[in-house]
């Protein structure tokens, strides 16, 4: 056919599905607007619905005949939406539909057996669990397929029917499903066309913790992407794309008690829901990553496929062959969204391997800003436990039991028990756990005891134990009060052993501006008893301080 005629002509599929297909408007829900799906169907055959009749529907003349009575409205592509039919006669089988939905004139061609395929690579799939309606020789047949498209069916699951496959209810659907999952299974395929699958499918990946691909979906998933649409489907791995409105989401109006749907009608949440888009959500990441190269590019471009911003970004090490990656995202994206599009990017479906939660806003806050809010919150009436809870986001912290059902952290304590920080929200990460117990050490740490006398004149000095790192400050003294004396040389080493002597750290005194203009100490001598050294500012001596800061050696510097 050449050149599409107009840019309306991307808008249609054409599709050409077996005389039995008995679920149109299940297929119709994938469709986003403004695509239109031209519908025609092969020829009867009187049949059961096993291999003979999938071999019958899928020979290469007939179908070559309906897809060209498909072209009229001037489809971007022609769909074969029959499972059985394509993987019947095996990958060379499925090649032959696709050349003859060509041969007829179509622009391009998907088969469901094919579509299966590209989806599987499109996740990273390479070990299946498959669920059918089929008897078990036509079961092996889709085995047999897959095996040759490089796919491993690891556990399936036949329902043994022959006929009226349509019939079949979503919960027997799901319970097949169900029966078929394995562990080694990284996703789960549900086989035939005329299977009732849409409702069940988000359900079914967020019980099972993994894909679940089905005949109709992957069809119309590579259907629309070969003519440059996107399929819609809340909640699917494989399709799920909020930011595309579907053309139809289908209300059943059956009554009670009623075995066949009632009519399908707009719903106008649809609208509803797209005219009131509400507040980009700030999400709180966690990924366990594999510590090597591309891991960490993998993660950030599947933030970028759904639209989401990293406003921070952190690593930290877990073991010896993982690191945690924690962000802050924005952006119009929800949490099970970008959950399903990051693990579809990193093959895994693990409980651990991805955590998104709610953030706190404060989490943007800048580090010193933070800190001081920290410090702050620590001072309260309940003093550690609170900043830690601030500093945590956590719903309860204590020494005590915690409630059942909530995420706990266990800290050490420098002193004491273990300090339990619990919440609901989410599980703590390896990141916060270093965070609390480095808050509980910086808590623990007591201010030095300070002591303090006034002189006559009023002026205040306080003395208050060394820390070993004042030696440039000791020289200064030492030299104020030996001028004029013989020169005596000393060394560093010499300064910070009379700062911290055997017998314990030296008292500095200082005044209220902070200038050192005293220190004592207890030094060791040959006979064993260490014998008290003071060192004072010339302007000091003789109004008492002297005798003072000695009688602070023996009982360190309580007042």
């Amino acid at each position: 056919m050449g050149e599409l005629s107009s840019p309306r002509d991307r808008d249609r599929v054409g599709v050409v599905v077996p005389y039995d297909f008995a679920l149109d408007r299940e297929m119709w829900r994938w469709v986003p607007e403004p695509v239109t799906l031209n519908v025609t169907r092969t020829p009867f055959v009187a049949t059961p619905a096993d291999a003979a009749q999938a071999r019958l529907i899928s020979d290469p003349a007939m179908v070559r005949q309906a897809a060209r009575d498909v072209l009229t409205p001037g489809p971007a592509v022609v769909a074969y939406s029959c499972t059985s039919g394509s993987f019947v006669g095996g990958v060379a089988g499925e090649a032959a539909l696709r050349d003859a939905v060509l041969a007829a004139g179509a622009p391009a061609a998907v088969t469901t057996a094919g579509s299966l395929v590209a989806a599987c690579a499109e996740l990273g799939v390479t070990r299946l669990a498959v669920a059918t309606p089929y008897v078990d020789d036509l079961t092996g047949l889709l085995a047999d397929f897959l095996a040759g498209s490089g796919v491993d069916t690891v556990a399936r699951h036949g329902l043994g029917l022959l006929g009226h496959i349509w019939t079949t209810t979503p919960e027997q659907v799901a319970a097949a499903v169900r029966a078929a999952d394995h562990p080694d299974a990284q996703a789960v395929f549900v086989s035939c066309t005329n299977l009732p699958t849409y409702d069940a499918i988000a359900v079914l990946e967020r019980e099972l913790g993994k894909p679940v691909l089905t005949a109709n979906q992957v069809t119309m998933w590579a259907a629309l992407r070969a003519a440059g649409h996107s399929a819609v489907g809340p909640g699917q791995t494989l399709v799920d794309s909020p930011s595309v409105p579907p053309l139809l989401r289908v209300v059943d109006t059956a009554a009670p008690g009623r075995t066949e749907p009632g009519p399908a009608v707009l719903d106008p949440a649809v609208l509803a829901t797209a005219a009131e888009p509400g507040p980009a959500p700030l999400l709180k990441v966690r990924v366990g990553l594999p510590d090597e190269s591309g891991a960490l590019a993998r993660l950030t471009a599947a933030v970028a496929e759904v639209g989401g911003n990293i406003l921070s970004l952190s690593v930290h090490g877990r073991d010896a062959g993982t690191v945690v990656d924690e962000m802050l995202v924005g952006g119009g994206v929800t949490a099970d969204r970008l959950s399903r599009v990051i693990r579809r990017r990193l093959r895994g479906s693990g409980p651990d391997t991805v955590q998104v939660t709610p953030a706190d806003p404060h989490e943007l806050v800048d580090g010193p800003t933070r800190a001081l809010d920290l410090v702050a919150a620590a001072r309260g009436r309940d003093g550690l436990f609170d900043g830690l809870a601030a500093l945590l986001h956590a719903d309860e912290v204590g020494t005590g039991p915690v409630a059942a059902g909530t995420h706990v952290l266990e800290l050490t304590a420098p002193a004491g028990p273990p300090v339990l920080a619990a919440r609901d929200w989410a599980p703590f990460t390896v990141t916060e756990r270093a965070r609390g117990e480095a808050f509980l050490r910086a808590g623990a740490a007591t201010p030095p005891p300070r002591s303090t006398v006034l002189l006559p004149g009023g002026a205040e000095l306080a003395a208050e134990p060394a820390s070993g790192e004042e030696t440039a400050e000791l020289d200064v003294l030492l030299r104020t009060c030996l001028a004029g004396a013989p020169a005596v040389d000393w060394t560093a080493a010499d300064l910070a052993g009379l700062l911290a002597p055997v017998a314990g750290p030296a008292l500095l005194l200082r005044t209220a501006a902070g200038d050192l203009v005293g220190v004592a100490a207890l030094l060791g001598t040959d006979t064993g008893v260490p014998e008290p050294v003071v060192v004072l500012h010339p302007c000091l001596r003789g109004a008492g301080v002297g005798r003072w800061l000695r009688g602070r050696l023996g009982s360190g510097v309580a007042a």
